[in-house]
């Protein structure tokens, strides 16, 4: 991609991203990632300015409708050669972890049977592996001292890995 008269203009407490004639191959999009999980695409091309300021995101298009964007409302920025509707959105794990934190016991369930769970510890050293052939399983986790673990559950479709904090 080639961008000509790009430039970042910053003027506090707010900046812009503004640029001229985008000219590409293929168009861009910017996609802002919601935390749910939704998209919402807009083309480079059809983009005015971009402003950020005062815990909002603004997107001003060139037909001159302002989009605003609470910065809590945006889980991440990409861009890419597709617009939203056209990237194939990742598998949602069923796998919950639950209570976390936790102090004694852990709860694992899932959509699917689930075949080994391992405690990792933050070094990276296993500090608990079993085999459980089941959609639930519950560890006693009484034993660790308090800290961050990942807990790596696999399945015979997929291997999750997800942070619980003890207690």
């Amino acid at each position: 991609m080639l961008v000509k008269d790009k430039f970042l203009k910053f003027s506090l407490p707010l900046f812009a991203l503004l640029w001229g004639n985008v000219v590409q191959a293929q168009p861009m999009h910017l996609l802002v990632h919601s935390p749910d999980g939704t998209k919402q695409s807009f083309a480079l091309s059809n983009i005015h300015t971009i402003t950020f300021s005062e815990g909002n995101m603004n997107v001003l298009p060139k037909n001159g409708t302002v989009v605003d964007f609470a910065f809590s409302a945006i889980y991440q920025l990409t861009f890419a050669e597709q617009a939203a509707a056209d990237i194939p959105l990742p598998a949602v794990s069923a796998l919950k972890l639950y209570p976390n934190p936790v102090r004694d016991e852990l709860l694992v369930t899932g959509d699917t049977e689930i075949e080994t769970i391992a405690v990792f510890g933050i070094s990276g050293t296993v500090v608990l592996r079993t085999n459980v052939q089941s959609s639930t399983a519950r560890l006693s986790l009484g034993f660790l001292p308090k800290g961050i673990y990942l807990i790596q559950v696999k399945r015979a479709d997929s291997i999750d890995t997800q942070k619980i904090i003890k207690l």
